[in-house]
């Protein structure tokens, strides 16, 4: 590099800070998106393929360094340089190599009031060490054990190597590499009627490790299924049936409604659609705290059904999660009516509570508890 960005002994604040894991954070996904986002369009001249969200705030549910972690494919390291350049304006920082003593990778961290909040790696084409950090990431998400496993030892080295980022690297690396090559056990594979990432990640945070949940996208299949019924079960039964003509595979689909007895079982089936087919959450929370106005009765549920087709044949499974509708939003995690929504037990919002506190209350992970009881009981 003509400007490396270290010299001397003068390092910034942000190089050396303390290693701090915290609770997970919803708001990782959606942060990581957005950063995705912003760099595919800066660096479309140089990158091959897509952009990653790599490392532990990739994993739902899983405490973290409150680091994003990306990692994207070039066809060398000669533009290294001209990329550096790109991405110094947003206060992304290059690495040289002789520092980060990794010759397989180029490696930028992005630095916002003083503080890390992001790690880009670019490696080359076929890296193992790609496949390796994808791979060690998707069984996290899929294997509840390890994931707890690992958040234990992430918090056990932190505590003993705060300010030591290589020596905290270097004790998770057994761990990983015990992961990587240890023989998976076959999971059932079962195709979820949505392309909805937060409902993947919910349900399969509500299932656990016992099965893996494929989404449309994931399977391959590009369609909108429309839910014209008046009933849940009804638009259940139909995306169900729909995926399960199109693949043949054992497939569910689900349909939730939030249902007030006020306005007479509303929004109901008309959830997601509630103030108009554009799917506005803010429009479809405004409609109904208009409509509820001042009502002293202010109870609500919400209920969801599961339709699985296994070996050919329906079953249904039904959960629900009674609470009451707030007067305004508060929150800024989950989705839908989440903010306005306090399930019965607690004094929060569905939008204040972490994946895990709300997988306590949770109205599919109760469906999906039966769910799993059913196939369980096939094996």
């Amino acid at each position: 590099m003509s400007q490396p960005e270290y010299s001397g002994n003068a390092w910034p604040a942000w190089a050396t800070a303390p290693i701090r894991i915290v609770p997970p954070d919803p708001s990782w996904r959606e942060k990581a998106t957005t950063v995705r986002s912003n760099l595919a369009e800066k660096l479309a001249p140089f990158i091959v393929g897509k952009i990653e969200h790599i490392g532990s705030t990739a994993v739902p549910g899983l405490s973290a360094k409150p680091i994003i972690d990306l990692i994207a494919c070039i066809p060398s390291f000669d533009n290294i340089e001209d990329i550096a350049h790109v991405l110094r304006p947003d206060g992304w920082h290059f690495t040289p190599p002789e520092l980060d003593q990794r010759p397989y990778r180029r490696f930028f961290i992005k630095v916002e009031k003083d503080k890390r909040v992001a790690h880009l790696q670019f490696l080359l084409p076929a890296s193992s060490h790609w496949t390796r950090q994808v791979r060690f990431r998707d069984l996290l998400i899929s294997d509840q054990g390890l994931r707890e496993a690992y958040a234990d030892l992430k918090n056990t080295s932190a505590d003993l190597h705060t300010t030591d980022r290589e020596a905290y690297t270097e004790s998770k690396s057994e761990f990983i590499a015990r992961a990587l090559n240890t023989p998976q056990k076959p999971r059932i594979r079962i195709i979820f009627a949505t392309n909805n990432a937060h409902k993947v990640d919910e349900i399969q945070l509500a299932i656990g490790d016992s099965l893996e949940v494929i989404s449309l996208s994931q399977a391959g299949i590009d369609i909108d299924i429309p839910e014209p019924h008046d009933t849940l079960e009804a638009n259940a039964t139909e995306k169900s049936s729909t995926i399960h003509r199109l693949t043949g595979e054992n497939c569910f689909s689900e349909d939730t409604g939030l249902e007030v007895p006020a306005l007479n079982g509303e929004p109901g089936v008309k959830s997601a659609r509630y103030a108009g087919d554009g799917r506005s959450t803010e429009k479809n929370i405004e409609k109904l705290l208009e409509k509820l106005n001042d009502a002293t009765d202010r109870r609500a549920h919400f209920r969801t059904v599961i339709s699985l087709i296994w070996q050919g044949h329906e079953h249904l499974f039904e959960g629900i999660c009674e609470g009451h509708i707030l007067h305004s939003p508060i929150g800024s995690h989950g989705f839908g009516y989440d903010p306005v929504f306090v399930p019965e037990g607690d004094t929060r919002s569905f939008a204040q509570l972490s994946p895990e506190e709300k997988n306590r209350y949770s109205h599919r992970r109760k469906a999906a508890d039966q769910l799993v009881a059913f196939l369980q009981q096939t094996q």
